[in-house]
């Protein structure tokens, strides 16, 4: 599979930097990606026994980047860079089993690890990096970064994406419950959730007003296990009214991750169809304030 990272212009959508090819393993294909806080790294996962690092810096580096191989059979599943980029924590699976691994950065050399019974699908630092959250097939969980261990977890049903609000809290779409969680960090217990209207896959809020945009939608094997259909439509809504205030269908396909740009008037949405979306709001949209004449996408 040719499989590369593009950088591209969120204003004219061009492509600026390309890396790859990668790996040309049958069936391997790029599984999960972090950036470093600096944008200096880029570590991308595979579904395959491989971690490949890129240094924007390195100029003499191969566009295949820097290959670290795991052991046979490893699939890798999130890779997380710390903010300092000197360290980095990593889950992969084999068989049944998942492990998840502390290393060092930019070496790769392993510090801790450990077995784990749970499957992650997604992961997120904290903002003092001391957390790691995992969301799973069932769960969402809280681990101490300095030695693995445990520090909260909570059946809530499946989680595909998570995010940190105001430094604060991580948001927690679960996809079968069709709602959105907001976990406390320093309490570690949920303090807030709103129902929404489709299969919730990725939720990002503002970083300004309080609107949470919600994409989701089922997989395609499952579609035909359900009478509700397969709402793929990208949703606004109102977080503080739990109001449903616009709605729009940008992609074909459920909808896997949404993030909003730190000025707020830019957004990115990636969908199982392929496609990658770019939006560019108005300043009108920072003046955003609930009013229930807006709220209009159910009528």
């Amino acid at each position: 599979m040719d499989s590369k990272v593009n950088v591209i212009c969120p204003y004219s959508s061009t492509v600026l930097e390309s890396y790859g090819p990668h790996i040309t393993k049958t069936g391997t294909a790029i599984r999960t990606m972090s950036v470093s806080s600096d944008a200096r790294y880029i570590v991308l996962g595979f579904s395959s026994e491989y971690i490949v690092v890129h240094d924007r810096n390195n100029k003499a580096e191969p566009a295949s980047g820097k290959e670290f191989k795991l052991n046979e059979g490893e699939r890798v599943k999130t890779v997380q860079l710390s903010k300092d980029s000197k360290w980095m924590i990593a889950t992969m699976v084999s068989g049944d089993k998942t492990k998840i691994v502390k290393y060092s950065f930019p070496e790769m050399v392993p510090q801790k690890e450990r077995l784990v019974s749970f499957n992650t699908t997604c992961c997120v630092l904290t903002p003092d990096d001391s957390q790691i959250w995992f969301g799973s097939d069932s769960a969402i969980r809280a681990l101490r970064t300095a030695d693995l261990e445990d520090l909260f977890d909570e059946d809530v049903g499946s989680i595909t994406d998570l995010q940190i609000y105001k430094n604060a809290f991580v948001v927690c779409p679960v996809v079968d419950q069709q709602k959105v969680y907001f976990y406390s960090i320093r309490d570690q217990c949920d303090v807030y959730s709103m129902k929404v209207h489709n299969h919730a896959r990725t939720a990002a809020v503002h970083p300004d007003i309080n609107i949470i945009v919600v994409g989701g939608g089922l997989e395609a094997k499952l579609v035909a296990n359900t009478k509700e259909g397969n709402n793929v439509l990208t949703q606004y809504y109102d977080l503080v009214n739990k109001q449903l205030v616009f709605e729009q269908e940008i992609h074909s396909g459920p909808t896997h991750k949404i993030r909003w740009s730190p000025d707020g008037l830019g957004m990115a949405s990636a969908s199982e169809d392929g496609s990658v979306a770019i939006h560019r709001f108005g300043d009108e949209l920072l003046q955003y304030k609930y009013d229930d004449q807006w709220v209009n996408a159910e009528k």
